[in-house]
């Protein structure tokens, strides 16, 4: 009870706070209980097992050092510890664990059939083994990210940069983010992120949404950068957030509601998309390299497995996002929700965007009965501001102030 009241206290997920008590839980049980079997390093030489425990306990630290370098992430001693504890200790550990019983499970089914049964049994435990595992370790990176902390918005006067906290919709999360103030605008957009990110990943637009005019209301979803939690669900819980921001809006008195608008990128045009028919007062949207659903996405990244396999392990990976989160990826589905959204609607993408294939915008305008697209030749994943910014603003501006009084 203490492990889990101190884990508490780090996280907010009860997913997370389960596999963070994992480790003593289980050290505990195979030290002193004698149920665990421990696992063993399975190298011929001490050489080789001191290098095996070395790897296990520099990746962790290697991989959030290199997630902030190659981000420009500002660097978070908090989050260093949860990422090494997290992935050092319940991860590693628990596949060890997993992998120990395999081979002892292997060991007792040659004890008991014959051998010329023993190799075709062995290698269909391995496959189904495998079946479950490839899913289970996308699933856990996939959910459970590291957060790269914010770095300052460049190309807003600091004195027009307001520092924001309010509650998500479900009044269960605090979020963080920045308000960039215009004396004189043309109205204001809530600006949506993607995953892995967080607001400063995409300043280059909300540098061009400001200088055209616009004040930008941008903040950390959820398990992303300056906000609480560390779950990620790729738009069921998100959505809540884009109410939060919606509803932290609609509170200012420097909000004209009759100018309010709104744009997500990737996951945050998933959830803005899935908010919107709670957001009566936004006038337009715009949604960049957005995908139409989730289970999709994850066949596209299954897709070098042969169709049948494929489908199995996406199913695997729904029931274990489930166990996870809550979530049914096949719930997730923004195509679904767009037809329901009667304003008029801006879908960017690029047609080289190996993230989220190009049809996915296909999908989502042949669902949206008000809505332009705009595919951008050789535009990789939210790579149309990037290659055009002047292009970008006059479409975002352009497409904004239809709408405005």
């Amino acid at each position: 009870m203490t492990t889990v009241l101190v884990v508490r206290m780090f996280v907010s997920s009860a997913s997370e706070a389960f596999w963070m008590s994992l480790p003593p839980v289980v050290l505990i049980g195979s030290r002193f209980l004698r149920v665990i079997p421990p696992p063993r390093l399975n190298s011929p030489t001490r050489f080789g097992r001191i290098a095996s425990i070395i790897i296990l306990a520099l990746f962790p630290a290697g991989y959030y050092g290199f997630l902030v370098s190659v981000t420009g992430s500002a660097w978070s001693w908090r989050e260093f510890f949860l990422v090494s504890y997290f992935f050092g200790l319940a991860f590693e550990i628990s596949l060890l664990y997993v992998y120990q019983f395999l081979e002892n499970a292997q060991t007792r089914i040659r004890e008991r059939v014959k051998d010329r049964y023993a190799g075709v049994v062995a290698v269909g435990l391995r496959t189904a083994f495998y079946i479950v595992l490839v899913p289970y370790i996308f699933v856990i990176f996939a959910v459970h990210r590291p957060k790269l902390m914010p770095t300052p918005i460049a190309g807003v006067p600091a004195e027009n940069v307001e520092q924001i906290e309010f509650q998500s919709r479900d009044e269960q999360t605090t979020l963080r983010g920045v308000f960039l103030k215009r004396e004189e605008s043309q109205g204001t957009v809530i600006v949506c992120h993607g995953v892995g990110a967080n607001h400063s990943d995409i300043e280059v637009i909300h540098q061009v949404l400001y200088e055209a005019g616009f004040q930008v209301f941008t903040f950390d979803f959820r398990g992303h950068g300056l906000s609480d939690g560390h779950t990620i669900t790729y738009g069921l819980n998100e959505r809540m957030d884009v109410l939060g921001a919606y509803d932290a809006c609609l509170a200012r008195r420097d909000v004209d509601k009759e100018r309010l608008f709104a744009l997500g990128v990737s996951m945050g045009g998933a959830s803005l998309t899935l908010a919107l028919p709670d957001m009566p007062e936004v006038k337009v949207a715009v949604l960049d390299s957005a995908f139409a659903d989730l289970t999709s996405m994850v066949e596209h990244q299954f897709r070098f497995l042969p169709r049948t396999l494929c489908t199995m392990v996406t199913q695997v990976a729904r029931g274990i996002s489930w166990v996870e989160t809550g979530a049914d990826i096949n719930q997730l589905a923004p195509a679904k929700v767009i037809s329901r959204i009667d304003i008029p609607m801006l879908i960017i993408h690029g047609d080289a965007d190996k993230i989220v294939p190009v049809e996915h915008a296909s999908l989502l305008h042949a669902s949206a009965e008000n809505s332009t697209i705009h595919i951008e030749p050789g535009g990789p994943h939210i790579g149309t501001v990037m290659l055009n910014s002047s292009k970008y603003r006059r479409l975002v501006k352009q497409h904004f102030l239809q709408a405005s009084p």
